[in-house]
């Protein structure tokens, strides 16, 4: 038992931990202003509203398994997510031993060190317990625990939609080797989730009829095919990036070489196949602007365990070519160096490790000028309707998001009868684009009382706040 705890992986994760820990409980962090906050929002309220366990845009398995630390506040949340990372890193290099790979411990290194994917531990969103459930897949098929596995695999869909096709990958996995007995397992999470919400939607096909992004359109526009190409800088950084694409060479060449045995299978199809599977889809979706993508790049953290370990097989097959053993450690000891330091060097683009690293300038200014404003000029605002958009108003201002009787989404305006002196707060970002609400059809209708600006890095944030008086 003593020397279990003491084994030198367990000891980091403890350590990693800790240091996660010491910057939530530092640090005022909530990862985005957007989809983080209304992840926490849903987890939160989850046992107030139980039908959110069944919430297909807040995901049913991410809200059963996040909600307990949810009800801490936004820190819980992010507890949840530094737990799934710190194991997410563990299984990635108990995959890594298993497969034999050199310098095992350094996953530690290429998932901790890459910058948007440690910037985005501190929040809501739904990509690391993803991670952790595909890491933990990848491991069990690598101890040939094919059932384990599947079932595992198959609730992933009910954390990010993005599993439907990771199930794939492992279908076809499956096939290639033949175990053809265990691919209706995975159906399992879906299945489970089928007969349990079909009681509650009268739809036994509710799983697939209320996916959020079953559309050939997205309100967020469209960019090129290779986006994500440079979109995936942002997430791992160059020097991981750099091990990654020699990784991948080497997993397809190895695949070629090998006889397509085992392990070379494991490797090119779960491994490299979950990581290009979702790389390339996000790169069409984006590229055709369809299922609601906002070409964002955080989502290609959902696979950091399989970058890690991808790139982890590019440091090995590097090294490989060197017969010296002091060169060897040399090279390996000088792409740690660069990987961990190259995220506080100042780039004009990426994420820098710096002071500003968790600043959100618009939370800051709702926290420093709206909120106060409100709260002073309307103190019984909470017996008040709120229109507003903007998720970390909720948070801020302390009002049930879901509450319909003190909030409505700003779009409501267009179809409510609203009551005297509601209070309405237009933002220059989810307003209009989430609420398709334009700032001058408010200014037709209601008196606009107060204004609020500051500049941010792309763009001026505004918050506009409306009132509707009383008819005398």
């Amino acid at each position: 038992m003593i020397k279990a705890i003491l084994k030198i992986e367990i000891i980091l994760s403890l350590t990693l931990f800790l240091v996660l820990l010491l910057f939530t409980f530092n640090l005022d962090i909530t990862g985005n202003s957007g989809d983080s906050i209304t992840h926490y929002l849903y987890s939160h309220f989850a046992f107030k509203y139980p039908h959110f366990f069944l919430h297909h845009w807040a995901k049913p398995l991410f809200v059963l398994l996040s909600s307990p630390f949810a009800q801490f506040g936004f820190k819980g949340i992010i507890i949840f997510n530094s737990i799934c990372i710190t194991l997410t890193a563990l299984f990635s290099f108990y995959t890594a031993k298993n497969f034999k790979i050199e310098n095992p411990l350094l996953v530690y290194v290429f998932i901790f060190f890459a910058p948007l994917c440690f910037k985005l531990i501190f929040s809501g969103l739904t990509e690391y317990l993803f991670a952790l459930f595909l890491i933990i897949g990848i491991y069990l098929m690598s101890k040939s625990k094919y059932l384990f596995s599947i079932v595992i695999i198959s609730f992933l869909p009910l954390i990010r939609s993005e599993g439907l096709l990771i199930l794939g990958v492992f279908g076809c996995y499956l096939v290639y080797n033949k175990q053809y007995k265990i691919i209706p397992y995975l159906f399992t999470g879906q299945l489970l989730y089928t007969i349990i919400g079909a009681f509650y939607f009268n739809d036994i096909l509710w799983v697939i009829n209320k996916i959020p992004y079953a559309n050939l359109g997205s309100p967020y526009g469209k960019g090129e095919l290779l986006d994500f190409v440079h979109r995936l800088n942002y997430v791992i950084e160059k020097p991981i990036y750099f091990l990654l694409f020699i990784g991948s060479i080497s997993i397809l060449i190895s695949f070629i070489r090998k006889g397509f045995k085992k392990n070379d299978s494991q490797k090119t199809i779960l491994i490299l196949g979950s990581f290009a599977v979702l790389f390339v889809a996000h790169s069409i979706f984006w590229w055709k602007g369809i299922f609601n993508s906002m070409g964002l790049p955080r989502v290609l953290i959902a696979v950091i365990p399989v970058i890690a370990i991808i790139a982890l097989i590019g440091l090995q097959t590097i090294t490989s070519k060197l017969k010296n053993s002091i060169l060897k450690k040399t090279v390996v000891g000088s792409f740690i160096l660069l990987i961990c330091f190259y995220p506080f060097t100042n780039r004009l683009e990426g994420v820098v490790f710096n002071d500003e690293l968790f600043v959100i300038e618009e939370n800051r200014l709702i926290e420093e000028e709206v909120t106060p404003y409100i709260k002073k000029e309307f103190p019984d605002y909470k017996n008040q309707r709120l229109y507003f958009s903007h998720p970390y108003l909720s948070i801020a201002l302390d009002i049930d998001y879901f509450n319909t009787r003190h909030h409505r989404e700003i779009q409501h305006l267009q179809l409510d009868t609203i009551e005297s002196n509601s209070i309405i707060i237009w933002d220059d970002w989810f307003s209009p684009i989430e609420g398709d609400t334009e700032l001058e059809l408010l200014k037709g209708k209601f008196n606009l009382i107060q204004s609020f600006q500051r500049q941010d890095k792309e763009r001026i944030i505004q918050f506009i706040v409306f009132e509707k008086k009383n008819k005398h």
